[in-house]
C-alpha cells in the first residue's frame, strides 16, 4: 500500500468512525436499557452496561400491552400497502417502460411531485376525506393511505428496472403466442425479481414504521399498530423506559432479519436500477 493510499485509508476511516459511532450509540444503549431493571433505570448516574442482567422485561412486555395485537396489526398494514402498491404499480411501471405516449414526461414530473409532499402537509384534507368515506378506525385506511405514498418511488424505480430488460425478450414470447400481459408476467416480472423485492421491502417499511396515519384515523386500541402501541408503557407519571426498549428491540429486529434475507436481492435490484 502506497503512502497516498495509507493517507486515504486513514483519512476514510477518521470519518466514517464518529458517522459509526453515532449511528450505533442509541441502538446499544436502547438493547443495553432493555436488560435493565426497573430500579436502575432511574439510578444516578445512569449505567451504561446492566449491572444484573434480567431477561424478566421481554416476559413483561406481553403482559403490559397486547404486544401480538400491534405486531398483527403492523404486519397487516406493512404486507396489506406493499400488495397494493405492488399491484397497482407495476403495470403502471411497466407501461412507462415500454411505451411512449403523450403526457408521459409530464406524469412522471407529477408522481416526483407527489413524493416532495410530506403526508403531514394533506393530513387535514387526508382527515375530511376519510371521515366523509366513513372509513375512520378501519386498517383498510391505513393500508390504502400507505399504499398511496409508496406508488410514486415504486413506479420510479421499477420502470428503471424494467428498462434495463431487452424488449426482444418480450417480443419472442409474444411471438409464441403470448398477449403482452402474457409476456410480462411470464418473462419480465420473473427477470424483475431483485427490483420487486427492493421495491416491496420499501413499501414494507413504510407501513411498518408509519406513525402520522394510525395516530390520526385510528381509536381502537385492537386496531392499533406498534409505533402507536408501543406508547402503552408512556404512563401518565413514568416511562417504563425498560419495558420501551425491550419492545422497540424487538420491533427493529423484525426489520433486520428481513433485510438480511433479502439483502442479496436488494442490493442487485437497487444497483440495477441506478446504473439505469
Amino acid at each position: 500500500m502506497s503512502s497516498a493510499q495509507k493517507i486515504k485509508w486513514i483519512g476514510i476511516v477518521t470519518v466514517l468512525l464518529p458517522v459509526l459511532f453515532i449511528s450505533l450509540f442509541p441502538i446499544v444503549v436502547m438493547i443495553s436499557t432493555s436488560f435493565k431493571t426497573s430500579q436502575e433505570v432511574y439510578i444516578p448516574p445512569p449505567t451504561f452496561l446492566p449491572r444484573a442482567p434480567t431477561l424478566r422485561n421481554y416476559a413483561d412486555i406481553w403482559t403490559q400491552a397486547p404486544l401480538a395485537t400491534y405486531f398483527r396489526n403492523s404486519l397487516i398494514i406493512g404486507l396489506g400497502s406493499t400488495g397494493v402498491a405492488l399491484l397497482v404499480g407495476v403495470p403502471a411501471a411497466y407501461a412507462l417502460a415500454r411505451y411512449k405516449f403523450q403526457g408521459r414526461q409530464i406524469f412522471l414530473l407529477l408522481l416526483l411531485a407527489i413524493q416532495m409532499f410530506p403526508p403531514i402537509v394533506i393530513i387535514l384534507g387526508l382527515f375530511r376525506v376519510v371521515a366523509a368515506l366513513n372509513m375512520m378506525d378501519s386498517l383498510w385506511t391505513l393500508i390504502l393511505l400507505n399504499a398511496v405514498f409508496s406508488l410514486s418511488f415504486m413506479v420510479w424505480l421499477l420502470m428503471g428496472y424494467f428498462m434495463t430488460i431487452p424488449v426482444e425478450i418480450e417480443e419472442a414470447a409474444m411471438m409464441d403466442g403470448n398477449s403482452r400481459v402474457g409476456a410480462m408476467v411470464r418473462m419480465t416480472l420473473p427477470l424483475s425479481w431483485p427490483g420487486l423485492v427492493a421495491v416491496g421491502i420499501f413499501g414494507f417499511m413504510n407501513g411498518w414504521n408509519e406513525f402520522l396515519f394510525p395516530l390520526t384515523f385510528i381509536r381502537s386500541p385492537e386496531k392499533m399498530p406498534l409505533t402507536i402501541g408501543l406508547f402503552k408503557y408512556v404512563t401518565r407519571f413514568q416511562v417504563e423506559w425498560n419495558l420501551l426498549m425491550a419492545a422497540s428491540f424487538l420491533t427493529t429486529i423484525v426489520v433486520v432479519v428481513l433485510f438480511m434475507l433479502v439483502q442479496n436481492q436488494l442490493t442487485r435490484g437497487m444497483v440495477a436500477t441506478g446504473e439505469k
